[in-house]
């Protein structure tokens, strides 16, 4: 599994961070921590950039790495830096240099800094390095947004082709709702769902998105399928119907200390039912952390 890690030098991108090293713990992902911004372009001549290394944003950068490392464990664990090696590195006109390395015993931490529209870089970064899962925070109360670019958290989930989970800062998540409206489920997206069951000790709700009161044989067959795939790893389930069209009312009235997880697909009830870009507009306005799963 790959995780990336978008953040800024605010409190809700530390909250999040917590999450990124508890999943890392259980499923030993290869971790990056990103900050993107205009303002990180390189200064210098074309052949030495030179980095604005007391920006707070890579100042940031550098404590989360701390922080993550420290919470996954100095001695035993798979991040641990005691891996020294030399590696070629490729520098600016063709040259190369040999450097001391230090690396994890098992899994690395890299962080990265990127010049541009944070959720464009964010995206383009995800798509690069095939990650699996994006992750970052926002800031708590009635918006899902950022200090620097309110609507960088909707950019992100509405563009990414990867997952994406949201932290909404200081939202316990005593519950999982997971929001099904089609057949086809990955099994990635299931064992997700476990991991965060797990790790908050929280009770999933399966619901199941009908049209009219109709649900398609296939999609309910497929809801009482991950019922049992969840009781059978002693995860407390409870299972229900609602309408599509009942949804907004969902988030407004049921959605608070929780994760609201939606399955997104060509066949989702959801995209056809809402306008384009509908996902990014709801978690604009969601008071819960959301896990989006592509």
């Amino acid at each position: 599994m790959k995780i990336l890690f978008a953040g800024d030098e605010h409190p809700y991108s530390a909250y999040a961070l917590d999450e990124v090293v508890r999943l890392a713990l259980n499923t030993w992902a290869d971790v990056t921590l990103l900050a993107a911004s205009p303002a990180l372009a390189a200064k210098g001549s074309e052949w030495a950039p030179a980095l604005p290394l007391t920006h707070p944003l890579i100042q940031a950068l550098k404590r989360y790495r701390e922080i993550f490392l420290r919470g996954a464990g100095e001695d035993d664990s798979p991040y641990a830096r005691r891996n020294w090696q030399h590696e070629w590195v490729p520098l600016k006109s063709g040259r190369w240099e040999e450097l001391l390395v230090c690396r994890g015993v098992k899994k690395d931490v890299r962080i990265c800094i990127r010049s541009g529209d944070a959720a464009q870089e964010t995206v383009a970064e995800a798509r690069e390095e095939e990650s699996d899962l994006i992750v970052l925070g926002c800031q708590k109360g009635d918006t899902c947004s950022w200090e620097s670019g309110p609507q960088v958290p909707q950019k992100v989930v509405n563009d990414a082709a990867c997952s994406v989970l949201l932290v909404k800062e200081q939202q316990p998540i005593n519950r999982i709702l997971a929001c099904l409206d089609q057949s086809y489920i990955s099994q990635d997206s299931l064992e997700m769902i476990n991991q965060m069951a797990t790790i908050h000790k929280a009770q999933v709700e399966l619901i199941g998105l009908s049209q009219t009161g109709d649900m398609k044989k296939d999609v309910y067959r497929r809801l009482i399928e991950i019922g049992d795939y969840y009781e059978e790893r002693q995860i407390k389930i409870v299972t229900r119907l609602t309408e599509v069209a009942d949804f907004e009312g969902l988030l407004a009235t049921e959605v608070k200390h929780d994760l609201l997880a939606l399955w997104l697909g060509k066949k989702s009830l959801l995209d056809r039912f809402f306008p384009r870009d509908w996902i990014g507009r709801f978690v604009g306005k969601c008071q819960s952390s959301v896990l989006v799963m592509r």
